[in-house]
C-alpha cells in the first residue's frame, strides 16, 4: 500500500510539474497548477514570430481534470483491492473456525479442489481447443454485429508448412496456451465461488465508495450511429482501427446495443493515434464508405483486418463489399474525408483524451476497457437520476 501511495504521489507531482498554467477553476472546482506560461505568454519563437500556448489544440484544464480523475480511480481500486484481501483473509479464518480446522488446512482443501478441476480440463484439452477454433472461425464481431468476412492470419499463422498441421509445433504451442488460459480462468472462478460463499456467511459492510465518474461536454457531431436517433442514452466511442482493445470494446458495445436497442444510441468517432501509421488513412476510408451508406460493414471489416490496412487493402475491402470502386478510390486518393477525421481527433484531444478506446455515456467518461456490466450500471444510474461511479476492477471502465 505504501508503494502504491508513493506512486500516486509521483503521478501528481508529474502532473503539477508538466502542465502548469494560469487558468480559472473549472466547473468541477479543480484547477491546473500554476507555474508555466499562460495562454498570452509566448512558449517559443521562430524568426521572431511568437508561438503561444493557445496555438496548441489542447485544453489544459480539461486534460488536467481527466488525468486527476484517472488518479482518483486508480487510488480507489488499489485501496479496494487491499480491502478485499483483508476481508477474504478474515472470512477464510471464520470459515476454518466453523469447520474446526486451521486456515492453512482450509486453504489446502480449496487448492486441491481447484487442481482436480484443472486436471479435468487437461484431460479434455482436445475438445476445448477444437471449440476455441470454432469460435475463432465465427469471429468476435464488432460494432455492426456482422460475422467475420474472412479469417485473419496471425493467431495460428499462415497454413502450409508441417509445423502448422495437426501435431505441429505451432498448433501444439497454441493448444498449450489456450488450455493454460482456461485453467487460470477456472481457478479464478472457483476462488470467487469459494470466497463468495464465505462472504455470504458473514455480515460485511463496505463503506468505501468508488469515485463518481467525471462528466465531459462531448458532442456526437454528425458521425455515424446505431440505435434510435432520439434515444435517452447516447454513447460516444472514440476508436482507432489499429487498436486491438477498440475491437474488443466494439464487441462489448454491440452486446449492449442488442440488449438496450430502444434506449441507447451508439456514435462512432475517429481518433487515429499518431503512432499507428495506417490508422488515419483507414479512418478516412471508412468515411469514404460512409458516403456510400456502408460505414458499419466497412468499419467492421477494418477491425477484422487490423494487420492489413495498407491503401491497396482499403481499396480491396471496398470492392469486396460491392461499393462503387471508382468513386471510393477517388475519395481516398484525394483525401476527401481527411478534414472529417481530423475534426474528430481534434475534438478528442481538446477534451483531454490521449488513448483509445475512449467511451462517454451521456458525457460520463469511462476510463479503461469498458465492460458490459459496468456500462449497464452507468446507464441504470443515469436513468435513476444519479451520478454513475467507477467500477472496482482494475482496467474495467
Amino acid at each position: 500500500m505504501r508503494r502504491s501511495l508513493i506512486a500516486a504521489s509521483l503521478i501528481m507531482c508529474l502532473l503539477t510539474c508538466s502542465y502548469g498554467a494560469k487558468h480559472s477553476k473549472g466547473t468541477d472546482g479543480t484547477a491546473p497548477p500554476a507555474g508555466t506560461a499562460g495562454a498570452d505568454v509566448p512558449i517559443a519563437r521562430i524568426d521572431e514570430k511568437a508561438i503561444y500556448l493557445s496555438d496548441i489544440p489542447y485544453d489544459l484544464q480539461k486534460r488536467y481534470a481527466l488525468e486527476l480523475h484517472k488518479v482518483h480511480v486508480q487510488l480507489y481500486r488499489e485501496q479496494r483491492a487491499e480491502l478485499n484481501r483483508i476481508v477474504d483473509r478474515m472470512v477464510l479464518e471464520k470459515e476454518a473456525s466453523r469447520r474446526k480446522i486451521t486456515p492453512d488446512e482450509l486453504s489446502r482443501i480449496l487448492a486441491a479442489d481447484i487442481e482436480a478441476g484443472k486436471s479435468a480440463l487437461e484431460a479434455d484439452k482436445e475438445n476445448i481447443f477444437q471449440a476455441f477454433l470454432d469460435d475463432l472461425k465465427r469471429g468476435p464481431g464488432g460494432l455492426s454485429g456482422n460475422t467475420a468476412h474472412h479469417n485473419q492470419p496471425g493467431i495460428l499463422g499462415e497454413t502450409g508448412g508441417p509445423e502448422h498441421g495437426p501435431g505441429g509445433s505451432i498448433i501444439e504451442s497454441a493448444k498449450k496456451n489456450i488450455i493454460e488460459m482456461k485453467k487460470d480462468a477456472y481457478a479464478r472462478t472457483k476462488m470467487d465461488e469459494f470466497f463468495g460463499e464465505f462472504r455470504r456467511r458473514a455480515e460485511i459492510e463496505i463503506v468505501l465508495e468508488p469515485p463518481e465518474l467525471i462528466r465531459v461536454d462531448m458532442s456526437a457531431d454528425d458521425d455515424p450511429y446505431l440505435g434510435s436517433s432520439d434515444a435517452p442514452v447516447t454513447i460516444i466511442a472514440f476508436a482507432d482501427y489499429q487498436c486491438p482493445a477498440c475491437r474488443a470494446a466494439g464487441a462489448v458495445l454491440r452486446n449492449l446495443l442488442e440488449k438496450k436497442k430502444d434506449t441507447v444510441k451508439l456514435v462512432f468517432r475517429d481518433f487515429p493515434l499518431r503512432f499507428h501509421k495506417n490508422a488515419g488513412m483507414a479512418a478516412e476510408a471508412a468515411e469514404c464508405a460512409d458516403a456510400q451508406g456502408e460505414f458499419w460493414r466497412y468499419s467492421e471489416l477494418l477491425f477484422e483486418s487490423q494487420q492489413s490496412l495498407a491503401i491497396e487493402n482499403l481499396k480491396d475491402y471496398a470492392r469486396h463489399l460491392g461499393l462503387d470502386a471508382e468513386k471510393f478510390n477517388r475519395c481516398l486518393d484525394t483525401r476527401e474525408q481527411r478534414a472529417e477525421v481530423e475534426k474528430d481527433a481534434a475534438d478528442a484531444r481538446l477534451a483531454g483524451i490521449t488513448g483509445t478506446p475512449s467511451v462517454f455515456v451521456n458525457g460520463y467518461y469511462i476510463s479503461g476497457m469498458p465492460t458490459l456490466a459496468h456500462l449497464e450500471e452507468v446507464i441504470a444510474a443515469i436513468e435513476a437520476g444519479k451520478v454513475p461511479r467507477a467500477p472496482e476492477d482494475i482496467g474495467k471502465g
